[in-house]
């Protein structure tokens, strides 16, 4: 191998935890807006409800809306509390 060679390759060694960091900041910033869109669609779909359902409809379709909130928030929080990244980001292309 000649100095080339290990330049390159120190090189690109370098650069992997510079594209993980930013994937890895591409993600939670694509997620925290997901959350966000969840939120206000809840609140719209529930404020737009509210008079229209009864309240067991209405309990039925705020707990809906709350889960898909909860989800995504989940994934998030998984990252927060305890560093677990989506798998694509251990074993895609980063």
């Amino acid at each position: 191998m000649n100095h080339d060679d290990i330049i390159r390759r120190l090189l690109a060694a370098a650069a992997e935890p510079a594209q993980r960091n930013a994937a890895r900041l591409a993600w939670a910033r694509e997620m925290l807006d997901q959350w966000s869109a969840a939120q206000r669609a809840m609140d719209d779909r529930c404020s737009a409800a509210v008079g229209h359902l009864s309240e067991e409809e209405f309990e039925r379709l705020c707990d809906a809306e709350q889960a898909k909130v909860d989800a995504t928030r989940a994934q998030i929080d998984a990252v927060i509390e305890r560093d677990i990244w989506p798998r694509e980001l251990y074993f895609g292309c980063v």
